[in-house]
């Protein structure tokens, strides 16, 4: 640990940004609980383009992105990327909480500069004690499957410009600031597509006014209206099929 991570250690949560260390994770959980699950918080800083943790390496910790951007991916036999999710500020790699002596199932890959503290499962699961932490901890489940049926929706729709539709409403629904930070790569890993059907697609969608170009790799939706009418009218005729 840096001495810059060994003043942080020391500081309360609340004058160290942990405001910062907000996921839901943290948020739900009782003072109590949250400051003794603070204690043992290691601080790590990961340049860009590098990974966190591979694929198949041991999920013995919690991980809790403070800044930059991760994408969660596999990789193929033959190198080809495909990216099961996008994260960043305030977002929670903590899937490996209920896996106890398994592995990631993806690689965490930084796509900026990230800030990350890693919560061992040995300092977690006493928490787990405590009635209140153990509900909110159902609840965080909940909410984990309900993120993961609406990517499987997603992927499950067939036509091209739909899926990136519902994803860009996706990705929307979880940006601070309403600006989609998304490559064109990152976009077409994402829903298993082509880069040129991506490229096609968006440019359709900014001849229709429904999105911008905001700067180099960024979007940003005008018209979530018609956007929204894009995907959920190819879904439900997917269902009436």
């Amino acid at each position: 640990m840096s001495e810059a991570d060994r003043v942080l250690a020391g500081q309360p949560y609340r004058e160290r940004g942990m405001g910062g260390f907000g996921s839901f994770l943290l948020e739900y959980l009782p003072e109590e609980s949250r400051q003794k699950l603070l204690e043992g918080v290691v601080f790590r800083t990961v340049p860009k383009n590098k990974f966190i943790f591979e694929e198949g390496q041991s999920a013995d910790y919690i991980c809790v992105i403070l800044s930059g951007r991760v994408k969660l991916s596999r990789f193929d036999a033959e190198g080809r990327e495909s990216i099961v999710m996008i994260l960043s500020e305030h977002d929670t790699i903590w899937e490996s909480l209920f896996l106890y002596g398994g592995v990631f199932p993806y690689s965490a890959v930084t796509m900026t500069d990230v800030r990350v503290g890693k919560i061992y499962l040995r300092n977690f699961y006493h928490i787990l004690d405590n009635r209140e932490a153990a509900l909110q901890i159902v609840t965080l489940l909940s909410r984990k499957l309900h993120d993961a049926n609406e990517r499987n929706l997603i992927l499950s729709t067939q036509d091209p410009l739909s899926r990136i539709a519902g994803f860009l409403l996706y990705s929307a629904e979880r940006s601070e600031d309403g600006e989609l930070k998304l490559r064109l790569e990152d976009i077409a890993a994402a829903n298993g597509l082509r880069m040129e059907t991506v490229s096609r697609k968006l440019k359709l969608l900014r001849e229709a006014g429904i999105v911008r170009r905001s700067g180099n790799g960024k979007l940003r939706i005008l018209r979530e209206s018609a956007l929204r009418e894009i995907f959920r009218g190819q879904a439900e005729q997917e269902e009436e099929k």
